[in-house]
């Protein structure tokens, strides 16, 4: 059994030092700083952001060069012993109900120190707009998260790992940034 974890986040930012507040608020698990277990995962995130980001530059009439990273951590599994953590194997009801109120409560304070399970696509603001206006059915009622968990392709959502405190951000250790772009 390995005891080390390889992580990564992909960004368009140059930064030496993980800082959560720079997470931005309604996303699947809160505030935080967001990796995964797979490269292409990252990259394809860094992708999408500097895409947003040239759009919002040239919005503003300002220079549209903007860089690609991939940060690459280790983190020792036996730590985990040590934080407060949430894990969600598969996503269910419970995974709907975490995601919907973190995408919908920008401030909402779950108490975890790492929060670990899928990623919710693109699409998720119009099915979580959907689901609270019932059109799948009563929220959170089984109907409603099966047609939910159908809506965005469930079974083919990465892994996310999101650490929320400065203690978990201790674990991660760097090993590597490549600039992409």
């Amino acid at each position: 059994m390995h005891n080390t974890l390889t992580l990564y986040h992909g960004t368009v930012h140059d930064f030496t030092e993980i800082n959560i507040q720079y997470g931005k608020p309604y996303k699947d698990f809160g505030r935080g700083f967001y990796v995964t277990e797979d490269f292409v995962h990252a990259k394809n995130i860094a992708e999408r952001n500097r895409r947003i980001e040239i759009e919002r530059l040239i919005a503003y009439g300002k220079k549209s060069n903007v860089n690609m990273f991939i940060y690459e951590y280790a983190l020792c599994l036996p730590d985990l012993e040590n934080i407060k953590v949430l894990r969600f194997d598969k996503p269910g009801s419970e995974w709907v109900n975490f995601v919907v109120k973190n995408r919908t409560e920008p401030r909402l304070n779950h108490g975890y120190d790492l929060i670990i399970g899928a990623t919710a696509n693109d699409d998720t603001r119009i099915t979580i707009q959907n689901y609270l206006l019932g059109a799948y059915g009563e929220p959170e009622t089984q109907k409603a998260v099966s047609v939910f968990l159908e809506q965005i392709k469930v079974e083919k959502l990465p892994t996310q790992w999101m650490f929320a405190s400065t203690k978990a951000t201790s674990l991660l250790r760097f090993t590597r940034r490549t600039q992409l772009l």
